[in-house]
């Protein structure tokens, strides 16, 4: 066993460094001593190295994180040991199960346990990328109807929600409006986005589905954020966000405008492949950017 002034040595890290990440991202579950100083065995130092490795060569903790537990998992799979069932995710298909019957309690379980099994980035980017495809599939073959599909989404919507709100103030930096195009209804991936901005620490105002052109040059005159995400998740929202995206660059050309989904265009954020990944990019960049003054988020 090792404490952690030895791990933080080896790894070259400072003592609350290791702390924070296992606290915050749970990727080691130190023990503790007879006086209370916590312990870590060679697989927690394993794993913390090679977090480290990954932080060194440019990832984002969170991201580094979840690497690291995903890799871990295949492991256990290959090994047929416990470790592949060690984040707990249910199966993507229980939602779809659970909608045929509107059965409400099959829902909520369903979503506590994926999100109690990992961090949300996780839980949003893979499992529920892969819930959603297969309630699209089963949809698109008509073995849903629209009813059900609503019943899904609006629990979901209601689970980000509270993230979103758990995701708290923060009190200074970067501030970012997000909101979708006029037309556009399908908030899910959106308010995700704006979920994670606001756990990367960036104060954000979310307006909402199917917002007017003028209420964004409005929202965005009064608030004035640092940047603008619009999101068009089908790719006839496209149109609506790129009128969007041209009006407030005319209204306020100093704001930076960014869209989402699979509607955008040239103002695509260079998101890489997942939402936490754009998230993360945008929350790195807006650090760079002198935090304007203006209304609360």
């Amino acid at each position: 066993m090792h404490t952690i002034s030895w791990i933080a040595g080896q790894l070259g890290m400072a003592p609350g460094t290791v702390r924070a990440w296992e606290q915050r991202y749970g990727i080691v579950r130190p023990t503790r001593s007879g006086g209370g100083y916590r312990l870590y065995d060679d697989e927690d130092f394993e794993t913390l190295r090679a977090m480290v490795g990954l932080v060194a060569g440019g990832m984002h903790p969170a991201q580094a994180a979840e690497r690291v537990r995903s890799d871990r998992s295949s492991v256990g799979r290959r090994q047929g040991g416990s470790a592949g069932a060690s984040a707990g995710l249910p199966d993507p298909a229980v939602l779809v199960e659970a909608s045929r019957s509107f059965d409400v309690r099959a829902v909520e379980d369903c979503l506590d346990a994926a999100f109690a099994a990992a961090q949300f980035e996780y839980v949003i980017d893979v499992w529920l990328t892969a819930a959603l495809a297969e309630l699209g599939r089963a949809w698109a073959d008509g073995d849903l109807d629209i009813a059900q599909e609503h019943f899904i989404s609006a629990a979901v919507m209601r689970r980000i929600s509270a993230a979103f709100d758990a995701g708290g103030h923060a009190r200074g930096g970067p501030r970012v409006v997000a909101g979708l195009a006029p037309g556009a209804i399908h908030e899910i991936a959106t308010l995700a986005f704006a979920t994670m901005l606001r756990r990367a620490g960036v104060r954000v105002t979310y307006l909402g589905a199917s917002l007017p052109i003028q209420s964004w040059v409005r929202s965005v005159r009064a608030i004035r954020p640092d940047a603008v995400v619009v999101g068009a998740p089908r790719t006839s929202d496209a149109q609506a966000a790129a009128e969007v995206a041209n009006a407030l660059r005319e209204a306020e050309p100093s704001t930076a405008v960014y869209v989402g989904g699979a509607g955008a265009g040239a103002d695509r954020i260079p998101d890489g492949t997942t939402l936490a990944e754009a998230a993360n990019w945008l929350a790195d960049a807006l650090v760079e950017v002198p935090a304007r003054s203006g209304v609360s988020g």
